[in-house]
């Protein structure tokens, strides 16, 4: 989920993520800017107006179906919060542990296969049984798979080599960073 709303609903993190996913930088929505929680979570309508009123474009359906858990979540973490708790995009971190290559749609069997394959080669043995009992976890599997791989994102932050987009981030008005890991 993003982490720090911009004013201007442009966030140099999405920008350079979706460079990296190309052609698939769309897998990336564009954060609506701050003012558009406003009318979350029921006046997409409105919120879309005012976002193109400012000159900022539409909001995709995909973001505004995320807002209420952006809003939940900027309500929820402080700057100070962030030295532990960083904004991340599971299909950087397949692009990651595929050699810099964006993989095709998580949405297809083959898609699928290939996120399978390269979680296990990056140690996750029990994969298949998760997978196996994902209906008892309320989980699609690219969400478990999605999960795994923001795990090792989370691994790598701590080791202190995640990559950082942008590498210096800019701060929003509440003074939260506008970055995204992998």
């Amino acid at each position: 989920m993003p982490i720090g709303l911009s004013e201007s609903g442009h966030r140099e993190c999405e920008v350079e993520a979706r460079k990296i996913l190309r052609p698939h930088g769309s897998r990336v929505f564009r954060v609506p800017a701050r003012g558009a929680l406003a009318f979350a979570p029921t006046d997409w309508i409105g919120a879309n107006n005012w976002s193109k009123h400012q000159g900022y474009g539409g909001i995709s359906k995909q973001a505004w179906n995320i807002l209420p858990k952006i809003t939940e979540i900027d309500g929820a973490i402080a700057a100070s919060d962030q030295a532990r708790v960083r904004e991340a995009h599971p299909e950087l971190a397949f692009c990651l542990m595929n050699g810099g290559r964006p993989l095709i749609s998580k949405h297809t069997k083959d898609g699928l296969k290939v996120r399978r394959r390269l979680l296990r080669k990056a140690g996750f043995a029990r994969l298949d049984d998760w997978l196996a009992d994902r209906r008892e976890m309320h989980a699609k599997p690219d969400d478990i798979l999605d999960a795994c791989a923001l795990l090792l994102t989370a691994e790598r932050i701590r080791r202190g080599d995640a990559v950082s987009l942008p590498q210096t981030a800019a701060r929003d008005a509440r003074g939260l960073l506008m970055a995204i890991h992998y």
